[in-house]
């Protein structure tokens, strides 16, 4: 039923109980599991005002958030091939949510496995935003896995 497999990922908590969740359907069907990390980009200068960041600073910044990102796809990608599954690793850049849908158009994504909220913590009552605008505005089915903390 299903041959791709995208487990988009922030490496929280959140996140890691859907990985689980994912590697798991993804090893009823046997079926490719695409690990998704999304950089999403800073704004330059602040919140409202002041200078931009020295440009070491910035590739400072990019580069620390390129470390995670890769942490957070590997322990998706080890935790599949665990199961003998074929993995996809892959870290983009920009809008979570908009990466996530294009990601899965583009790879011909059968399901997406995520958790109800990630790093940013609980931005509405039940479910994060970016897990929100996935499910909504998604063409292939979203399995959201709720976990019962708050995320890191």
């Amino acid at each position: 039923m299903y041959d791709s497999v995208l487990i988009p990922t922030d490496g929280s908590k959140a996140a890691t109980a859907a990985v689980y969740e994912g590697i798991e359907l993804a090893a009823q069907n046997q079926a490719t599991v695409h690990a998704l990390y999304v950089v999403e980009p800073i704004p330059l200068g602040g919140f409202t005002s002041g200078p931009a960041p020295a440009s070491s600073e910035w590739d400072d910044v990019v580069d620390e958030q390129r470390a995670e990102g890769d942490e957070a796809a590997t322990d998706v990608v080890e935790a599949a091939e665990s199961f003998d599954l074929e993995v996809v690793e892959a870290v983009e850049y920009g809008k979570p949510a908009d990466v996530i849908l294009e990601y899965a158009d583009e790879h011909d994504i059968d399901a997406i496995v995520m958790g109800t909220h990630g790093r940013s913590g609980v931005d509405r009552v039940v479910i994060g935003s970016v897990t929100e605008t996935v499910v909504r505005r998604s063409q292939v089915p979203v399995l959201v896995v709720r976990t019962d903390g708050e995320g890191d």
